[in-house]
């Protein structure tokens, strides 16, 4: 591995930066999108100067330990903010060159590489550069004065630069990991949908939920993440410990050219390395899970749109993994789950509609749109649009039945959950399982969406916000009788009524909203479908 030259590493960082820039500018959505970000981080940054102002005095008449503690809580947060978004980017398009094939047989990939880790190194100093100045600033003009300021802001100057470093090397280890292993190459589609759903939602829980943030600071107060703090003590002259100090400065400047080292040599071996292509042997006589399910059931139209949906979620995920937002909305329970060791009353019909509406999404939310550049073949294909969307509804309800069933019973069961409300609540969620893609395909008729999007580095065809808006609305009306006489009867807040009739109650009219919902949207989405022209 050579020392990468300089002027080609500025050239192609400055390229990068210029590609990013015209890219939000480029489009409307863009363009909002830098807006509202500049916006926030301005709020941020005139919270974070007014905070430290009120910090410094914190600092110089609290104990050690509140200074050990704060200090901490700033270098993990700004390491971890940094390294995870970093690490996202790297994944889904930074990590590798635009136009890779010329770029890597004009310059050594050392060049390119260490280009792309300056490039993600300006991005993140833009964002951060106002909210740093503004919380060293503020501990200037307080009562921690300039020397606490001035370490402030070397070390975080020094933690940002460590986080993209780490963030941008972690995210070519998953490129290498995901090129490499034939694991993978040959369960991408479940790979991918676990990791969709569990990095988000463990990044929520440990920024919105407070006692997992206390318990995390707590480990790595006894970790050395924490050694930086004897430097803010020693200017205090408040303790601190020199040797630690001392360790802590070295190892924190030594890091960045080790790990940006470290950055290009795993570039060399993620470019470098052919994808691992998982074996598929074709069988003729093979039968696949439509036919299985479908076949001699439904027109055979019907059943190869139901195939085509599945087959292209399995080969690309990144297509569906929009679907996995409703599963969001259990982070709450999840923390009583984690902390209390307790599964909360409420969570199985949660995870039940969670699951409904995620499965509802997945394959029917963009029915014209979706087909991207096969709609012209779609539309004069020898299927009517009755079939087309009943296709796109089957794909949807049948994993989305057994998989909700399964969440449902084994959480209700785990929770204790009483027979009757456990069967109440499983056949809510089983109704809002078949008709929420019925639903979904009337929404996305109604607000369909053409234009790509980015994802992951690829452009891709997402629904539109406001068929998700429009989508989630219809659901949450459909389920909400049932969901609250189910809430009712797991909290025994009206003891004096009967738990029976009142859930009954409640699934009745679940059921006559969620059915009037799926007809309309089915009707109005297939007669769309079938009368639609390209202009």
């Amino acid at each position: 591995m050579r020392r990468p030259d300089r002027r080609r590493t500025r050239l192609i960082a400055r390229t990068e930066l210029r590609r990013t820039w015209r890219k939000l500018m480029g489009t409307t959505r863009g363009t909002l999108m830098l807006l509202g970000g500049g916006f926030g981080i301005l709020m941020y940054s005139l919270a974070f100067g007014a905070g430290a102002v009120f910090l410094g005095g914190y600092l110089t008449d609290g104990e050690p330990h509140t200074v050990r503690l704060a200090t901490t809580a700033g270098i993990v947060g700004l390491l971890g903010l940094v390294g995870f978004f970093t690490l996202q980017h790297t994944v889904k398009s930074a990590g590798e060159p635009d136009a890779a094939d010329g770029l890597l047989t004009t310059v050594p990939y050392e060049d390119a590489a260490a280009g792309l880790l300056a490039a993600e190194a300006g991005r993140v100093s833009l964002a951060l550069t106002v909210p740093i100045l503004a919380l060293v600033g503020g501990l200037a003009v307080g009562d921690a004065g300039l020397l606490v300021a001035v370490v402030a802001l070397v070390g975080s100057v020094v933690v940002m630069l460590l986080g993209t470093v780490l963030g941008f090397g972690l995210g070519l280890v998953t490129k290498l990991v995901a090129n490499r292993s034939a694991f993978v190459a040959s369960h991408r589609a479940s790979v991918g949908a676990a990791v969709s759903l569990i990095l988000p939602l463990g990044w929520v829980a440990m920024t919105a939920v407070p006692t997992i943030q206390f318990r995390a600071l707590q480990v790595a107060t006894q970790s050395p993440l924490s050694w930086p703090a004897d430097v803010v003590l020693l200017v205090l002259g408040t303790g601190g410990n020199p040797i630690t100090a001392a360790v802590a400065t070295v190892g924190l400047l030594a890091m960045l050219p080790g790990g940006a080292v470290a950055c290009l040599w795993l570039a060399g071996r993620a470019w470098y390395a052919d994808p691992v292509q998982p074996d598929h042997e074709f069988d003729a006589d093979e039968r696949t899970l439509s036919d299985r399910l479908l076949s001699g059931r439904v027109p055979t139209a019907t059943r190869v749109v139901a195939q085509k949906s599945w087959l292209r979620a399995k080969r690309a995920p990144v297509t569906v993994q929009f679907a996995i937002m409703p599963f969001f909305f259990l982070v709450y329970h999840l923390q009583i789950v984690v902390l209390e060791r307790v599964i909360p009353p409420t969570l199985p019909l949660t995870a039940g509609l969670a699951s409904a509406a995620a499965f509802g999404a997945a394959f029917s939310l963009n029915p014209l749109g979706g087909e991207e550049s096969v709609l012209p073949l779609t539309l004069t294909a020898n299927v009517s649009g009755r079939g087309f969307v009943t296709g796109l509804v089957l794909a949807g309800a049948l994993p989305g039945v057994a998989i909700t069933t399964l969440l449902l019973v084994g959480l209700g069961a785990a929770a204790g959950t009483p027979p009757v409300t456990l069967a109440v609540g499983l056949a809510t969620a089983l109704v809002a399982t078949v008709a929420a893609p019925a639903i979904a395909v009337g929404s996305g008729v109604v607000f369909p969406k053409f234009e790509s999007s980015s994802v992951q580095g690829r452009e891709v065809v997402v629904p539109s916000g406001w068929a998700f808006g429009l989508y989630f609305l219809v659901l949450g009306v459909a389920v909400a009788p049932a969901s609250l006489t189910y809430l009712l009867a797991v909290r025994d807040w009206f003891p004096l009524l009967d738990s029976t009739w009142l859930l009954g109650g409640g699934l009745a009219a679940t059921v006559a909203i969620a059915g009037a919902g799926a007809v309309a949207g089915f009707l109005y989405a297939a007669n769309r479908v079938a009368t639609y022209r390209l202009d």
